[in-house]
């Protein structure tokens, strides 16, 4: 069900750019659906996030071959937690490698994900109207939510969230099965590391240890977005969640040597 009129303007600040892609899709749908076009736009995205995905397992890579370095240097200042600290930097920016993941990848979405929505559920866009709204993906309009759907239409969102459910535990058990492997390498390349540290640090890192225990669990956050958003934001986050899942097992394998199993 499109939204009402005086629905409120979401993402408005967008509409300068969002009424060209508007043009774009209605010039497209004679061959294009706009249900395919989110899809398209979706690997689209995915495909040029994937050289950043890329340098990010690259990283990771590196991160990990610093590790004997960087027990050296734990030793040398493990008096002095300044200098350590001062060392590890001076290493990390010598060798090129940053200390942290990127995660420049993840928030280079959120626009997008923002415009497919905008796209989806404003009457207008610009002050002209929203030709796309009356566009159905299997019979159910894009700009519909669960909520609001007819029982002819629920199977689509039931359809659509089973299959994200499914990913996002296959997801889930794929990053603790990493997490493990991660955990297992890095005793393996620095086993002192723990008791080198002090009271304060060994109760940041079982801090840290019981964080990374829970974001596998970030993974099902996509089911509950399907649920409350229209169906076009929900065939973005499904398509984008399988690229995901497929791609973090094909990139472990630079991360990860593969005598560590790396799937």
């Amino acid at each position: 069900m499109p939204p009402a009129p005086g629905a409120p303007a979401m993402f408005a600040f967008l509409d300068p750019v969002l009424v060209h892609v508007h043009d774009l899709l209605a010039l497209l749908d004679p061959w294009l659906p706009p249900a395919l076009v989110v899809v398209a736009v979706t690997l689209v995205v995915r495909l040029v996030l994937h050289p950043l995905n890329r340098g990010t397992a690259r990283g990771t890579a590196r991160r990990r071959e610093l590790q004997p370095r960087l027990a050296e240097l734990r030793e040398r200042h493990r008096h002095d937690q300044r200098a350590m600290q001062q060392a590890m930097m001076d290493l990390h920016r010598e060798e090129g490698v940053s200390p942290l993941p990127g995660c420049l990848p993840i928030l280079v979405q959120i626009p997008v994900l923002a415009m497919i929505y905008r796209l989806f559920t404003a009457p207008q866009i610009a002050g002209e109207e929203n030709l796309l709204l009356g566009h159905t993906f299997l019979g159910v309009p894009l700009s519909e939510h669960l909520t609001s759907a007819g029982a002819g239409h629920l199977w689509v969102f039931l359809s659509l969230m089973g299959l994200t459910l499914v990913v996002a535990a296959v997801a889930a058990r794929q990053m603790r099965r990493h997490l493990a492997q991660d955990r297992e390498l890095t005793t393996r390349l620095d086993p002192g590391a723990r008791d080198r540290l002090t009271d304060t640090q060994r109760a940041v890192q079982d801090s840290m240890e019981q964080m990374t225990r829970v974001l596998p669990l970030m993974s099902f956050f996509t089911v509950a977005a399907v649920a409350v958003l229209p169906l076009a934001a929900g065939v973005y986050l499904v398509t984008s969640s399988v690229w995901g899942l497929l791609e973090r097992a094909s990139l472990r394998r630079i991360s990860v040597p593969s005598s560590a199993g790396a799937t």
